[in-house]
């Protein structure tokens, strides 16, 4: 019988293996408990070694020196002022004086500009004459906005663009309207003879829009007063057999007194 079995057992007997049970459980139990104890303490350990490894790259750079200041130089201009006399060049018809400045481009090139009269006036023309290629041609519209506002005026409306026969060949032309404290009715004009290296623009104003023959007569009236390249002197000799007589005798025999502007 089992209970006859379980009588052999003495009391020490059944407290050892009382005693046993327990101890075996708690030897398996503290293990693993211990593996984590050390990976955790190896990982803090990790940790704190790859922050001490990056602490002196999250250290604020040291403040570099002291940068002096630099010295700002602007560009020589592009164009500068020389003095008009000798005239190169007159206006034929001309009913008045007529003012002249000059520049020179930094590349040789030379402008000079003829001004007859004033803004407002009954009769008022600006043309410029430019020997050389100083800057790249933009618009014609652009261009005249600019040699407007260096004449201190804008550009208040320009019409639809044609060509205009002349003794230099057919120019470009426009209804212009300039604007300062008034308005006056204008018509812009620019010719270029990439050969010649010679191109000239500007405008002839009254008080009405002038026509295409009074247009025409003034842009024939452009002479060759001074001494000047041999290529431009025989330009201006066949421009002249060109012209016509639509302008009248007078208009191809006048002269005119140039004069630099008066300076205040």
């Amino acid at each position: 019988m089992p209970r006859a079995g379980y009588a052999e057992w003495d009391e020490e007997d059944l407290a050892d293996w009382v005693d046993e049970r327990p101890a075996r459980r708690l030897k398996r139990t503290r293990l693993p408990w211990l593996r984590v104890i050390l990976m955790s303490a190896c990982s803090i350990a990790g940790l704190a070694y790859l922050a001490l490894q990056q602490e002196p790259a999250r250290r604020p750079a040291e403040r570099p020196g002291q940068v002096p200041s630099s010295i700002l130089v602007a560009p020589a201009p592009a164009w500068k002022p020389i003095s008009p006399s000798p005239a190169l060049y007159g206006l034929g018809a001309a009913s008045g004086s007529v003012a002249m400045e000059a520049r020179q481009h930094t590349n040789g090139a030379r402008e000079d500009t003829l001004v007859l009269g004033r803004f407002g006036d009954f009769r008022y023309a600006q043309v410029s004459l430019v020997q050389g290629v100083p800057e790249t041609a933009g618009s014609f519209y652009i261009d005249i906005v600019r040699r407007a506002a260096r004449a201190g005026l804008a550009v208040a409306h320009q019409g639809q663009g044609r060509m205009v026969p002349t003794k230099f060949g057919t120019v470009e032309a426009a209804p212009l309207t300039l604007a300062a404290k008034g308005e006056q009715a204008c018509q812009a004009f620019r010719f270029a003879d990439a050969e010649a290296d010679f191109s000239f623009q500007g405008w002839l104003c009254g008080s009405s829009v002038p026509d295409d023959a009074q247009l025409a007569c003034l842009i024939d009236g452009i002479t060759l007063a001074g001494a000047t390249s041999p290529s431009l002197k025989a330009f201006f000799a066949r421009a002249d057999r060109s012209r016509t007589d639509a302008c009248g005798p007078s208009a191809r025999t006048a002269s005119v007194a140039v004069k630099p502007p008066v300076r205040p």
